[in-house]
């Protein structure tokens, strides 16, 4: 390796979400085959560009294309900030999630609207039998509830579209809640055709199934029907042995409200569906989204942070040997108030000879290497770190002992081997990479070595003297599963490496004293290009911001459909009091006071309340159950991990629910326990039910 000089002649302008990304500043240079070129012949190679004409799974078709040709992980790459834009743009339209939310507000506006259409055929069902009698047809009645939907239809999208450009507008500002890293706060609202026919669609599609029932119910009233009969409920609920207990414990308006809410089961049903449908989700956010403590435990940037509060080292677009941390750096920031401990890391890339048979078929296939060849080099990240760092690694080892790094009995020194990559491409789980790998085994690695200003690669012998657990990956300072990682004795790879300086800090701060002790840092890293600081404190706050935007979301879309569930609490109860004004007349002539009318009224709303919040535990309950089980198996099984956060039934999500939707459904209820209060006893008795 040597060095060139080269001569700078134009620089590309590119966004600034570019420079987020893995590999910021690219270098190009003029190449031109036959010609004396920067790169020696021998070390020229091609790079093919392909463009998919489809965006459509992506990660499938690249798969596909990989394994077709035998193409190895690490011999191709992505267009990484494409894809993920794309993927962005794909979930806006495709998230599980999103159809989720979709489906939970159609479904309740699917209920609320055939409840409004069954009040309206009550109101209307007298006119209706008026009509069919003086000679009007099905098809003539029908037509008018055909109407009334069609108006309801063209109304509801005029609102809808303009409610939805106005929440375009002020709700991404308002909420945050754009997924995609591309920058779109100087951008104007667009509003695509294809989602206005899409609301269009789903506007119709649920008008259509919210009232084609009653429209076919309206034209089968005959006209002696109408005039007999308002209440189509389907009777009274019979005595039973666990009425009694009800009437013990709520009195005989209790007992009463109980059997009032199920005479028409069909439409209790509709009530505690649509309210207990916001619930589940309700609990799941409370349960789930935004927790620190699940945070700090599942998220792998947080995990292989470890102890520590920061992390200093170098960007991706940087030399390890013309980069790093010098002793002078180390007690600059040791000195800092506030700094509890401080570690090393020395770090570089080399590789791993190995004969083509030892190593597993997987990782073979998973590298696209041939068996023609005999030996091969595959990539390892070998490192070092210091003496306390190593003892905080010892709950990490699986077979061998971490204080076998410092006693090496002959001429080889021992290593502690992590011999595990994770496919990313199939099955997304961790896989051998040498085959019997054993505590004991002499393996040769060939690591970078500084001589002069000139580095090249040399073999060394090392013995295997302990081997990593597969949670490693997860929990520590590791490679993430990209490489085979290979530890040595920090002093004694320095030493071979003729290496200086270190590649990365490790800073542990007092409680308390985070935020001081960033910013100190910040101020000694301002002299050192390309030097980057992680914060386990910045990683918490990113995922916590994340969560906070999707609970303002989904808090959205509950109060929504919980707004949607009140209205169908009122519509019941005041259809109930359209079709038992008679009832009602009579209880208040039996001796009944208006008080204990309104309590009646009141505890029936209860119980909606009281069903749906049950129905929303059990539903709401199983999903975080699910949720826990599946992030169990996932990162047991792909990353290996112990000691995982446990499912604990959510009673504080559930009882709050329970609480706002029984104040909801009380509220809905007052305005029908006031008409009952105005009841005229008379008139009442002359409604003919």
């Amino acid at each position: 390796m040597e060095n060139k000089s080269f001569t700078l002649v134009g620089i590309l302008d590119k966004p600034k979400q570019y420079y987020e990304g893995y590999y910021s500043l690219r270098g190009f240079t003029y190449f031109k085959e036959g010609e004396n070129n920067v790169l020696p012949d021998n070390l020229i190679t091609y790079e093919e560009i392909v463009k998919l004409k489809s965006n459509a799974n992506l990660s499938g078709k690249l798969n596909q294309i990989r394994e077709r040709y035998n193409i190895g992980r690490q011999n191709y790459e992505v267009n990484s900030q494409l894809i993920a834009a794309l993927n962005d743009f794909s979930a806006q339209n495709t998230n599980a999630f999103t159809y989720q939310f979709n489906i939970l507000i159609v479904i309740t506006a699917i209920l609320l609207i055939y409840n409004m259409f069954n009040i309206s055929l009550i109101d209307m069902i007298k006119q209706i039998g008026m009509m069919r009698a003086i000679g009007s047809s099905k098809k003539q009645v029908r037509l008018i509830i055909g109407f009334q939907s069609l108006f309801i239809l063209i109304i509801g999208l005029v609102l809808g579209l303009l409610m939805g450009i106005a929440f375009s507008y002020f709700g991404i500002k308002l909420y945050s809640f754009v997924s995609t890293n591309i920058d779109v706060s100087e951008s104007s609202v667009y509003i695509s055709m294809k989602n206005v026919w899409n609301a269009v669609k789903v506007g119709a599609l649920t008008v259509i199934v919210s009232s084609i029932i009653p429209i076919w119910i309206s034209g089968m009233i005959s006209p002696i029907e109408a005039m007999r009969k308002s209440d189509r409920s389907g009777g009274k609920q019979r005595n039973r042995g666990y009425h009694k207990f009800i009437k013990k414990i709520s009195g005989i308006t209790g007992e009463m409200a109980y059997k009032n809410v199920w005479r028409n089961k069909w439409r209790t049903i509709i009530i505690v569906v649509s309210a207990a449908m916001a619930g589940y989700l309700f609990i799941n956010d409370i349960a789930v989204v935004n927790k620190e403590s699940l945070i700090s435990a599942m998220s792998i940037t947080i995990t292989n942070m470890q102890d520590n509060d920061f992390k200093l080292s170098f960007g991706a677009n940087t030399d390890p040997y013309f980069t790093g941390y010098t002793n002078d750096d180390l007690k600059a920031i040791s000195q800092i108030d506030g700094v509890k401990k401080v570690g090393t890391k020395v770090s570089m890339i080399g590789f791993l000879e190995s004969e083509v048979n030892d190593l597993d078929n997987d990782f073979k296939k998973y590298n696209g290497i041939s068996n023609t060849n005999k030996n091969v080099e595959t990539t390892i990240e070998v490192k070092g770190y210091d003496d306390d760092q190593l003892q905080g690694f010892k709950k990490y080892i699986d077979k061998g002992y971490m204080s076998s790094l410092n006693n090496s009995s002959d001429k080889y020194p021992n290593a502690v081997v992590y011999n595990y990559y994770y496919d990313i491409l199939n099955n997304h789980k961790l896989e051998g990479i040498r085959k019997d790998l054993n505590v004991g085994d002499i393996i040769t690695i060939r690591i970078p070595v500084a001589k002069g200003d000139k580095i090249t690669y040399e073999e060394q012998n090392v013995r295997v003297g302990a081997l990593l657990k597969q949670e490693w990956i997860f929990r520590g300072d590791s490679t993430r599963g990209r490489y085979m990682e290979v530890i040595l004795p920090q002093k004694y790879l320095m030493t071979i490496s003729g290496k200086s300086t270190y590649e990365q800090i490790s800073v542990q701060s007092k409680p308390g004293k985070d935020t001081y002790v960033y910013n100190r840092i910040n101020k000694i890293l301002e002299n050192k290009p390309f030097a980057e600081m992680e914060s386990k404190l910045s990683y918490i706050e990113t995922y916590k911001n994340f969560g906070t935007r999707k609970l303002k979301s989904d808090f959205l879309i509950v109060s929504l459909i919980l707004l949607i569930a009140g209205m169908n609490v009122y519509n019941t109860l005041k259809t109930n009091l359209l079709i038992r004004t008679n009832e009602f007349a009579t209880l208040r002539a039996i001796g009944m006071t208006a008080k204990q009318l309104k309590s009646m009224i009141i505890k029936e709303s209860i119980i909606y309340g009281l069903l749906s919040s049950i129905i929303a535990a059990l539903i709401g309950g199983y999903r975080v159950y699910r949720f826990y089980e599946m992030l169990n198996e996932d990162y047991s099984h792909g990353f290996g991990a112990t000691h995982l956060p446990q499912f604990k039934f959510p009673v504080i999500p559930i009882l709050l629910y329970s609480a706002i939707v029984i104040v909801i459904c009380i509220l809905s209820s007052y305005v029908s326990a006031k008409k009952v209060e105005k009841l005229n006893i008379v008139e009442g008795l002359n409604v003919i039910e």
